[in-house]
């Protein structure tokens, strides 16, 4: 008996609401029932496509997997419209697209490229040392710094949200600009019950952009309140903002040593990988050549690869 190209399954058990509402909502695709007994596997199939199926097991694990999905009936159904849209198109592609040995060399390709980089990055992580010192890193910064400005204004300091009527204001301006741990202290413990948004970030510099998304001033502004440091106040109508900036970095400048180190690893790291990498390539083509594996047809060709050895 032929089958439809596509086939909807409803041997199904009682399932979640989920799929009973991707099952009505994708009925309208049955175009005819197949006769043929298949095996699945165990497997609960939900929809084929000649021999090509999916599975409710394989639509479960998604939905467990990932916990942002909010409307899990109307994800499900997205998903197995997509799955058919795909499997579909690639099977009209197969029979409008002749098999060609431009195909078959694009494929021979791939696969060669994909062979040459999990082999290169299983060789990266099992032989070859990643430890960048803090020596190196210095080193490297100070041999360019000219490579490292500041893409983006950064600061270090304090940051408070108060409501307009907010106990003790004169007392909180003291603490904010004090380096005194018992005043940073009376500021920590005022802050657990009188301010919407403490930030402490006097040992880490955080983003200007950070700052301007929680107040009423755009980044240009805000750049030009901070850029003299010290206590920044603003006030809406609905907040106080209080700023102690005690360090400030605009766009433009040298970039700091801290904030430069994880870009100075990566760039040693990947210097180190590709110097690794073109040695092991040196040391197989040697090799090869040694051995006698690499056979050079003409005596000229092989006169030019033995000088430049």
């Amino acid at each position: 008996m032929s089958c439809s190209v596509v086939t909807i399954f409803v041997r199904m058990k009682p399932y979640k609401r989920i799929l009973n509402l991707l099952l009505a909502a994708i009925v309208a695709l049955v175009a005819s029932s197949c006769g043929e007994q298949v095996d699945h596997g165990g497997k609960t199939p939900l929809v084929g496509v000649g021999n090509e199926y999916l599975y409710k097991e394989d639509v479960e694990q998604l939905l467990t997997s990932n916990r942002m999905i909010k409307d899990s009936a109307e994800f499900v159904k997205e998903y197995i419209s997509h799955w058919l849209e795909d499997v579909l198109l690639y099977r009209q592609a197969k029979r409008n697209v002749a098999q060609s040995k431009e195909i078959d060399r694009l494929i021979q390709n791939y696969k060669k490229s994909l062979l040459l980089n999990l082999y290169q990055e299983r060789l990266v992580d099992q032989q070859l040392d990643k430890e960048i010192t803090l020596e190196e890193i210095t080193s490297f910064y100070e041999n360019n710094k000219a490579m490292f400005r500041m893409e983006e204004s950064m600061v270090k300091g304090i940051f408070l949200k108060l409501s307009l009527k907010a106990p003790k204001l004169e007392s909180v301006r003291r603490w904010c600009k004090s380096d005194d741990p018992a005043e940073l202290e009376k500021l920590e413990k005022y802050t657990l019950t009188n301010a919407q948004i403490y930030e402490y970030f006097y040992d880490d510099w955080q983003p200007l952009s950070m700052l301007a998304s929680k107040i009423t001033l755009s980044e240009d502004e805000l750049n030009n309140k901070v850029a003299s440091k010290g206590m920044v106040e603003l006030k809406d109508t609905s907040a106080i903002y209080l700023m102690n900036i005690t360090d400030y970095l605009p766009v433009g400048t040298q970039k700091p040593l801290d904030l430069a180190e994880a870009e100075i690893q990566e760039l040693l790291v990947n210097s180190r990988k590709a110097e690794f990498l073109q040695r092991v390539k040196k040391d197989i083509y040697t090799d090869a050549i040694n051995s006698g594996e690499v056979v050079f047809y003409g005596k000229e060709q092989a006169s030019d690869q033995t000088t430049a050895e």
